[in-house]
């Protein structure tokens, strides 16, 4: 019996190594199919549309439908978002690689761009799984990126830790990059982010309920 259930816990554990593989091998793909520029965006959008399937359970849904028909739906959407979020992202390298602290102003302003640079560094890890849960008006994905990663901070934190953790494996184990890379960071970070959006739409009702009793 026991022989049995942890050859079970082996099958399974291998049947997930060859979906992670699967999910990097189909990201790297798409994003190719987008020439890289057009493609990122989308092929993200389209590996967390299925790593958001997989954290709820849904682990028997076909891959690469959901992946091709997420690809294609949020070609559009998901570029234009990665356009606003590249200029922010250039504008505030940019400013930090020219300010130079040759004085008390120059040190402050060198300061408040760093804090904008960690908010938008908040803003990056919750911009696709709002993608992936959510049709919203593209503005939203950003304002409501920074409210939650925010608001729950101990999270966002967390997946910082993480995507860091990550970086030095994938740096002593680079042979693993091309299966495993972007697939188990976003499944990470989808995991966090779903734990996230169930404690903001549990406490949503509760805001409602105290505002009408009010």
């Amino acid at each position: 019996m026991e022989q049995g259930v942890s050859m079970g816990r082996v099958l399974s554990f291998c049947e997930w190594v060859m979906r992670f593989a699967y999910t990097n091998l189909l990201w790297f793909v798409f994003m190719l199919l987008g020439l890289g520029v057009l493609g990122f965006m989308p092929a993200t959008a389209a590996l967390f549309a299925v790593m958001r399937k997989w954290v709820m359970g849904r682990s028997d849904i076909p891959v690469f439908q959901t992946f091709w028909q997420a690809y294609r739906g949020e070609f559009f959407r998901s570029n234009v978002i990665g356009l606003i979020l590249l200029a922010v992202g250039t504008i505030i390298y940019i400013d930090l690689a020219f300010i130079y602290p040759e004085n008390i102003y120059l040190h402050i302003l060198r300061f408040v761009i760093m804090v904008f640079g960690f908010l938008f560094l908040i803003m990056l890890f919750y911009v696709f799984p709002l993608l992936a849960h959510f049709e919203w008006k593209k503005r939203l994905y950003l304002k409501f990126s920074l409210i939650l990663g925010i608001s729950y901070l101990q999270y966002t934190l967390t997946m910082m830790a993480i995507t860091a953790l990550l970086y030095l494996v994938f740096a002593y184990l680079p042979g693993i990059v091309p299966f495993f890379s972007v697939s188990l960071l976003s499944y990470s970070i989808m995991w966090l982010a779903y734990q996230v959006l169930k404690k903001a739409e549990a406490t949503e009702p509760q805001q409602k309920a105290h505002s009408a009793e009010g």
